[in-house]
């Protein structure tokens, strides 16, 4: 269970990755949507002795990103977070690097990892907010910020989604 509750958590973190600077500051702004299935590459979790089923769980992830003409498109995606569970519940917060060649973005995410128990096994999701926090190459001066949400499609493997607002080079790919 708490593996299961440990691949809630990097999922969201995941979702979360695109940042969390305010929207409404980007001038000639556009909808940044799109979605990434992620396996955990690496998990370790580590039990906190307060109380029956604390982990602090820090995670690497990696998948490709979807976003129909969108600008990361075909990007590869690499997930590093951090969650502080409590049966399966808690905090969750990293970076998405998402990059193909020379061109990276880099999306730091902050939410929360929800599980509740559906015929015996957990139903873990995450929603949070991120930010663009930096870019290379042709995305370059790209910002950005929005929110996400996910959930675990099998224990290691998760989808995440986002809707956003995105700024500069990339925005207009």
């Amino acid at each position: 269970m708490m593996t299961k509750l440990a691949n809630t958590f990097v999922v969201l973190s995941a979702l979360a990755a695109f940042g969390f600077a305010s929207t409404g500051v980007l001038a000639e702004s556009n909808k940044d949507t799109g979605s990434y299935t992620a396996t955990y590459t690496k998990r370790d979790m580590q039990p906190i002795p307060d109380q029956e089923g604390h982990v602090l769980m820090l995670s690497d992830a990696s998948g490709t990103v979807t976003s129909k003409g969108g600008p990361l498109d075909g990007f590869s995606m690499i997930e590093r977070g951090m969650a502080d569970l409590r049966q399966g519940n808690g905090p969750q917060q990293g970076y998405v690097i998402f990059s193909k060649g020379s061109d990276q973005q880099v999306v730091r995410f902050e939410g929360n990892v929800t599980t509740t128990m559906k015929d015996g096994k957990p139903n873990t999701s995450m929603k949070g907010s991120y930010e663009i926090v930096a870019a290379t190459g042709s995305l370059a001066g790209t910002k950005g910020a929005g929110t996400y949400t996910g959930y675990f499609t099998a224990e290691d493997t998760y989808n995440l989604d986002w809707d956003g607002i995105s700024s500069g080079p990339a925005s207009t790919n």
